[in-house]
């Protein structure tokens, strides 16, 4: 072929083809945009001369190849397996080598960062599928499965499909499996759903046995707190009422369930009595979509989606290599930071644990936390602060201190208060600042009430051997003494003060609340409300979580979108130095102390009943304040935090 005449006829193959090929390309971005499979179709060349096929061999070798098929492109799916302990607040931990190597089993973890990851999940364009995987233990609380739910949702609704795995399902792995759109289940594995319920360990016989003795005054028949130490059993009429704020906790669940997986509530409620279901009578019932092999998760939920997948999981945290020095550094470092905030800033200003006046990590203690909520009170660039509060309460002053400081913010800039698992007692007390108050549907909360306590082991230290002469002016002097109770005259003197404490705690409710003293009377005197039941009380504003009282910052401040959330305070895992040095856990004993750590509850039952859910907080908060020398009686404003509700 003359080489001109070969030159025209390149170019126009390469006119003709090229239009061929964008539109292909046009076509492949397309179908990729709206995540389906792209298959482009296949060209041939196109003889210059007539527009047929050419069979010159030369135009084969000259024209462009033909496209070959396109490989199906791969869906991505996001896996996430949500294990461990979930709380609000991560606190400090304390000696743990293996925090320092990535973690370890029954690890705490930020509830918080799950919901954010739902958040970013929801919008985010390059998955299409969230797998679930709810196979090994967990703990929430319903608090934060309530909020959880609305974080799922948001999910749902942009438009992305979630499916749940489950080998042996807890009720909470259920609640949260039908929040997703598929569930799925192994077939040997079950489904236990037991109705929630609480579990109190009463110490009086104990008591009585060892030879100790708790002296209580009290204002409110209903201060389940004490209950334990005075009462071999608990008294009718408080079960009655813990019965029915039970009742109300339990229907939030089985909405959850019956909402998520299209049933009556009558129908899971009835399932909920027989409790233990096999894989294939959950499945008949409905509680699950499919049953699949152990172990053949993603094969189980790729069959089903069809698509060419990418699986998609977390990394790891990597292993830390921790040389002498960084673990000293880790020892030395404080536990709680403040940190920067940017421009524009919302706080969740969490306030986790019991309220004391002096104490460590774990408690919300009323100086450095008065200083926080005052940095934040000056600080220009936070806009409104939610404070989040999971507190069975503590000590009347402190609670007070933390009050005033919280009413000096709210009139500042805007303020709501958000309740997590619990907020009673002190923890209502210090959210008594006028302004809206959110909790979920199985919130703890109320418990309006004072007591002051002490414990003495006259009787215990008279059967070792033990005697103590008190050289005294008058016999008030001796009033914290380890030897003895109350006197008649002194209960009916500290009955006053408590009196006045609690006068005043109803007065805080009243204006806050705006309920009269006298109304408010029937609702308080130690009586504990789920959030539900607190809202029919008017005790509470909203049913809703932090996403929830995000949102009403937003708007009172006139943010718009235009906001950044951070949480405070930051806590470090660190390490406790005490417990390298010795703590309060040694076996060798000085013999000043000898009576005080005779009252003192062994460490190993403490972890025998903090193994068996109950929390032993509030018991070693009294215990230790019983053999403090004090100058005046603590008046403790503590919801009956033994409990545990399961």
């Amino acid at each position: 072929m003359h080489p001109a005449v070969r030159f025209r006829f390149l170019l126009m193959v390469i006119v003709l083809s090229v239009p061929t090929f964008a539109q292909d390309k046009q076509a492949e971005s397309s179908k990729a945009v709206n995540g389906k499979a792209a298959k482009s179709e296949k060209t041939e060349p196109v003889s210059a001369a007539n527009g047929k096929k050419s069979d010159d061999k030369d135009s084969k070798k000259q024209a462009p190849a033909a496209k070959k098929e396109s490989p199906e492109p791969k869906v991505s799916v996001r896996q996430i397996k949500i294990s461990g302990d979930y709380v609000d607040l991560v606190q400090p931990a304390g000696l743990d080598p293996l925090s320092l190597l990535g973690g370890g089993p029954g690890a705490k973890r930020s509830y918080f960062k799950l919901t954010q990851f739902l958040d970013s999940f929801s919008g985010d364009d390059d998955f299409d599928h969230l797998v679930v995987d709810l196979s090994s233990g967990f703990s929430m609380n319903s608090a934060q499965l309530d909020e959880l739910s609305r974080h799922f949702k948001k999910v749902t609704d942009s438009g992305k499909k979630t499916h749940a795995w489950l080998e042996s399902a807890s009720r909470e792995a259920l609640e949260i499996a039908s929040m997703c759109d598929t569930v799925y289940m192994a077939d040997f594995g079950e489904v236990d759903i037991p109705s929630v319920s609480m579990q109190s360990m009463f110490y009086r016989d104990a008591m009585d046995l060892v030879g100790v003795k708790a002296s209580v005054v009290r204002a409110g028949d209903f201060k389940g707190a004490v209950e334990p130490y005075l009462n071999a059993r608990m008294s009718d009429h408080l079960r009655q009422h813990y019965l029915s704020m039970l009742t109300s906790i339990n229907d939030a669940a089985v909405s959850r369930i019956a909402k998520g997986r299209g049933l009556k509530t009558a129908d899971v409620r009835e399932m909920q009595s027989k409790r233990m279901w096999l894989a294939k009578e959950a499945l008949a019932k409905g509680l699950v979509d499919k049953l699949a092999p152990y172990g053949s998760m993603q094969k189980a939920i790729g069959d089903d989606i069809g698509q060419n997948l990418n699986w998609v999981t977390p990394k790891k945290a990597a292993k830390k290599d921790v040389s002498f020095f960084q673990l000293m550094g880790e020892l030395m470092a404080g536990s709680n930071s403040n940190g920067s905030v940017q421009d524009n800033a919302i706080v969740v200003l969490h306030l986790s644990g019991a309220i004391v006046d002096e104490g460590g990590a774990g408690s919300i203690v009323a100086g450095p936390t008065v200083e926080r909520i005052e940095k934040l009170t000056d600080e220009d660039r936070v806009k409104g602060v939610v404070v989040r509060i999971n507190s069975p309460g503590g000590s009347a002053t402190a609670s007070e201190a933390i009050r005033q400081a919280l009413k000096k913010l709210a009139e500042k800039k805007p303020t709501v208060i958000s309740m997590g698992d619990v907020a009673a007692s002190g923890g209502y007390w210090i959210s008594c600042i006028g302004t809206p108050i959110y909790a979920e549907r199985g919130t703890v909360t109320g418990s309006i009430g004072v007591f002051a306590m002490k414990l003495s082991g006259g009787a215990l230290m008279r059967r070792i051997g033990l005697h103590t002469e008190n050289i005294q002016l008058d016999e008030s002097a001796s009033l914290f003494s380890l030897d003895r109770g109350f006197t008649e005259g002194e209960t009916d003197v500290m009955q006053k003060s408590i009196d006045s404490v609690y006068g005043r705690f109803l007065k805080l409710v009243s204006g806050a609340r705006k309920i009269p003293v006298e109304k408010l009377r029937t609702l308080a005197g130690g009586r504990v409300w789920s959030g539900s039941q607190a809202i029919q009380k008017k005790l509470v504003d909203q049913i809703g979580g932090v996403d929830d009282c995000v949102r009403y910052i937003a708007k009172k401040a006139a943010l718009g979108d235009k906001y950044k959330v951070t949480h405070r305070p930051i806590t470090k895992s660190g390490l406790d130095l005490s417990s390298l040095l010795g703590g309060e856990d040694e076996d060798i004993i000085s013999i000043d102390r000898l009576g005080a750590r005779l009252l003192q509850a062994n460490s190993t039952t403490l972890r025998l009943l903090r193994k068996q859910g109950l929390n032993t907080d509030t018991l070693q908060l009294l215990i230790n304040d019983s053999l403090e020398t004090h100058q005046k009686p603590t008046a403790w404003l503590m919801d009956p935090s033994c409990l545990s509700i399961r």
